[in-house]
């Protein structure tokens, strides 16, 4: 028996994994709340949803790094070209995510996953829409909730969104 992979849902060591991998570009020490947020882009829809590209995204949270660095007097004209994203599989194994040089995770964001994993039987495989709830319902100092105002997405129209696809049993793309 194969399983099809269901739109709009994700195997939450995958968006772990991504997410480990986008911190891991950055350099950051820690997958954050951000991580996350720029991991689900991996689903077509919230592209859609939020009106935002990755690499616009992407673009967003460097300027914030630099912004940070600056506050604290350091220069952040250094141009550091990031790493290359290594390849994430779809359905991960154990020995996957148990690699030495994996990214721990905030507990903001073990938090987020496993509220949006909450309502899932099996606590795997998680919607992208639960997801970026959690993330919308983050307020500042929040990374995400930070990223997410620096993009300009309006939090509380894309959570009516998400409530009403949700009640509509529709995913977010439709």
């Amino acid at each position: 028996m194969t399983t099809e992979p269901v739109p709009g849902m994700l195997h939450a060591w995958s968006l772990y994994l991504q997410a480990s991998e986008e911190a891991r570009r950055r350099g950051d020490r820690r997958v954050g709340t951000d991580d996350v947020l720029l991991a689900l882009f991996d689903d077509p829809t919230i592209e859609g949803v939020l009106g935002v590209t990755l690499a616009h995204a992407r673009a967003a949270s460097a300027s914030l790094d630099r912004q940070a660095l600056g506050l604290l007097g350091i220069k952040s004209d250094i141009d550091v070209p990031e790493l290359a994203m290594r390849p994430v599989p779809k359905k991960p194994r154990l020995r996957d995510v148990a690699q030495k040089d994996r990214v721990r995770m905030t507990p903001a964001a073990k938090k987020v996953l496993e509220e949006a994993a909450k309502s899932s039987r099996r606590r795997i495989m998680v919607a992208s829409q639960q997801v970026l709830a959690q993330i919308i319902a983050l307020e500042p100092p929040d990374p995400a909730a930070i990223l997410l105002s620096a993009l300009g997405v309006n939090a509380p129209e894309i959570r009516s969104r998400i409530d009403a696809s949700a009640r509509n049993g529709a995913g977010l793309g439709s």
